[in-house]
């Protein structure tokens, strides 16, 4: 994963590069629209921060990372998930 320019809490980033790591997502762009985010991140960013809101907002259910791993799996349309999805 390339270095990123965006901020997140350190849980938002750990939770953020087991996702990445767990989903195969790739180093690209294209993810962060299908996020409803800004399309100029890069893919690690998009789910950096996708991540970082979800604890914001909703600390109590999303800081289990099961229901947070399923929450983004839900938020990608199927045709787009690879194999380990």
């Amino acid at each position: 994963m390339a270095k990123s320019n965006v901020w997140v809490t350190p849980k938002a980033g750990k939770f953020s590069k087991m996702l990445i790591d767990d989903l195969h997502i790739i180093d690209g762009v294209g993810l962060a629209s299908i996020l409803n985010l800004a399309p100029v991140y890069t893919n690690s960013e998009a789910v950096a921060l996708w991540v970082q809101e979800k604890l914001t907002n909703e600390y109590e259910r999303y800081s289990d990372y099961g229901l947070l791993r399923c929450s983004l799996v839900g938020s990608v349309p199927a045709f787009l998930q690879g194999e380990c999805w």
